[in-house]
């Protein structure tokens, strides 16, 4: 049989079975919600070879799951604050960890896809059923994700997740040792516990529930590898948010310096943004982050993205850089500090014609709130409500501006003195 006729045969062949839709993944019919699935259910066994170390602790790392996944009487699952949830969620990732140096130990040459789904067969996918309160698909039980970054020879960061509505994170790094064996060194829930009485942010990651420093749990978004430091040593970054309602979230930056031993902070900070967008660019040297930046007086909806702002950081091989944030409207800082120091019966004469002052003052009135539920707090308000707009009028040496807010829309006028505003004017309509 010649060549090409055999090639014809098994094309036939193949557009046949095609037709029957086996082998052929686009011929899947794509779940739907009238199907009622369970997703992840058909494809939970592991799709790779497991060496019998990774069956063990795949094992047991179905036992936590199945713990995880106990229902109460009224059929739900633990919640995170739930004080079984710690010890169970400590022990999945030191198991995970674990895996991840097992599958390093035998798969040393992994590529960036590989390590993206270095859990293949850790744990089942995560599973999503019809929800009770419409036409779409929930989370209802406990699942884990996670995956790997490569960060230096032989040196990689791996990250993990448990949760059902909200995720609840670690991150870990896992390097040959001393016996030149794979082996999980170190785990930022050992670090974070010492830190946790200091209340800082490497503290953070202590938290497992929604009533965090502010809001909820961390968990990673996303593990980056940095250049090396002029020393030698891996850097990598870790961009991670907490787990809340609203619509404003909290996510935290954390930089680190692998020594072999540890890691070392190199910069760690939270930053706030509004959840429906996440700007995050990184060129290899300079990170910039769109951000929705902290004011005093004057404040925004919780889905609104006023005030907008950037924070930058810079890596170089001799450290890393904070170059600090920047609004994209400097009017809204402006107003607000001047509406800041007024509240505080500060001296703002500095910031401010004295008829500006004069008439911001009639807008004034002594703040209802109390500091010990009995006494005034001597402070004073402005009763203009939530900030809607911004609309710039005119910059340069000579600028105005209007800051629309619920009750009217306040129109300042500014010259710029050595560089910084003065309001020369302001009005009310």
């Amino acid at each position: 049989m010649s060549v090409v006729r055999a090639l014809a045969i098994r094309l036939s062949v193949g557009l046949f079975l095609a037709s029957l839709g086996v082998g052929f993944r686009a011929q899947r019919k794509v779940p739907t919600v009238d199907d009622k699935l369970v997703f992840g259910q058909a494809e939970d066994l592991p799709q790779r070879a497991l060496t019998p170390r990774m069956d063990q602790l795949r094992a047991e790392h179905l036992q936590v799951l199945d713990q995880l996944n106990e229902k109460d009487g009224s059929g739900k699952v633990m919640e995170l604050d739930d004080p079984r949830v710690p010890e169970l969620v400590r022990k999945g990732w030191d198991l995970a960890g674990s895996w991840a140096a097992e599958y390093l130990e035998t798969h040393p040459m992994s590529s960036t896809n590989d390590l993206k789904g270095i859990f293949e067969g850790f744990a089942p996918k995560p599973r999503r059923v019809k929800s009770q309160y419409g036409d779409f698909l929930e989370y209802s039980d406990y699942s884990f994700r996670g995956s790997a970054v490569r960060i230096g020879p032989s040196t990689y960061v791996a990250e993990a997740s448990y949760g059902v509505d909200f995720l609840t994170g670690a991150f870990m790094v896992v390097a040959r040792s001393r016996d030149g064996h794979f082996r999980a060194l170190w785990n930022i829930k050992d670090l974070a516990e010492r830190h946790y009485a200091q209340r800082d942010e490497i503290g953070r990651w202590m938290h497992l529930v929604r009533r965090a420093y502010y809001n909820g749990p961390l968990a990673v978004e996303k593990v980056l590898r940095l250049s090396c430091a002029a020393n030698g040593h891996p850097r990598f970054m870790v961009d991670a948010y907490q787990g809340a309602d609203g619509g404003t979230g909290l996510a935290q930056l954390s930089i680190w310096e692998w020594d072999g031993a540890e890691a070392k902070p190199l910069l760690v900070k939270v930053y706030y943004y509004p959840l429906d967008f996440r700007g995050f660019r990184f060129d290899g040297r300079t990170l910039r982050i769109s951000t929705k930046e902290e004011l005093v007086v004057l404040y925004s909806c919780g889905m609104c993205a006023l005030p907008e702002g950037t924070w930058t950081v810079r890596v170089t091989p001799g450290g890393v850089q904070n170059l600090g944030h920047r609004f994209l409207q400097p009017e809204i800082r402006w107003a607000d500090k001047l509406l800041s120091k007024m509240t505080k019966g500060e001296d703002a004469k500095d910031l401010a014609d004295a008829k500006v002052l004069d008439a911001l003052k009639r807008l004034m009135h002594e703040s209802s709130e109390t500091e010990d539920g009995a006494h005034p707090s001597g402070r004073m308000e402005f009763p203009l409500g939530m900030l809607e707009q911004v609309h710039v009028l005119r910059r340069g040496q000579r600028g105005a501006f209007l800051l629309v807010v619920d009750e009217g829309t306040l129109r300042f006028s500014y010259v710029l003195r050595n560089g910084r505003p003065y309001f020369t004017s302001v009005k009310l309509k």
